[in-house]
């Protein structure tokens, strides 16, 4: 039997044939899908989802360097193992965490960035082969985006301290 992913995914094929579409928005194929009586959502435990819940908000947690001039997560988080059990610890980037897992949380955050990168050179590669005319290309050198997003961090934080001004 297939999994609920893998149904997800045949279920979705079908709603971009059904309609000829060449992209979707889930939206609007949770919409299709429910009124066919086709998805229903998976049963969760209700500590599972307030804790996926938790996990997002610390996630999302950011604070102002006004040194530096950037904006970064207030929470940082490292996984760790108990005997053979994954946990996920999650540590105040100012106050909080040890050496070693401040340490181990850099090491993890770099994997993981070279993770989706790697995906991402991949997936243009696929397209690439498949598409030839469209010359696509996935540069791995991110030293412009990060003065960029740097950038964009330096003008919202004076647009923030502006209107902190008005009020």
């Amino acid at each position: 039997m297939a999994t609920w992913n893998e149904q997800v995914e045949d279920l979705w094929d079908e709603w971009i044939a059904e309609f000829g579409k060449d992209s979707g928005d889930p939206g609007d194929f949770v919409d299709w899908a429910m009124a066919q009586r086709r998805l229903v959502p998976r049963p969760q435990d209700v500590r599972q989802v307030m804790r996926k819940q938790v996990t997002q908000a610390l996630r999302q947690a950011r604070r102002f360097d006004p040194d530096g001039g950037f904006y970064y997560r207030a929470k940082q988080s490292v996984l760790t193992f108990e005997g053979d059990t994954p946990i996920r610890h999650y540590f105040d980037t100012d106050t909080g965490g040890t050496p070693g897992l401040r340490q181990k949380s850099v090491k993890q955050r770099r994997e993981a960035v070279a993770h989706d990168v790697y995906r991402a050179v991949c997936d243009a590669e696929r397209m690439g082969k498949l598409y030839p005319e469209e010359q696509l290309s996935f540069f791995t050198d991110f030293t412009e985006d990060v003065a960029e997003v740097r950038a964009i961090d330096v003008l919202t934080s004076d647009k923030d301290d502006d209107e902190d001004d008005v009020a």
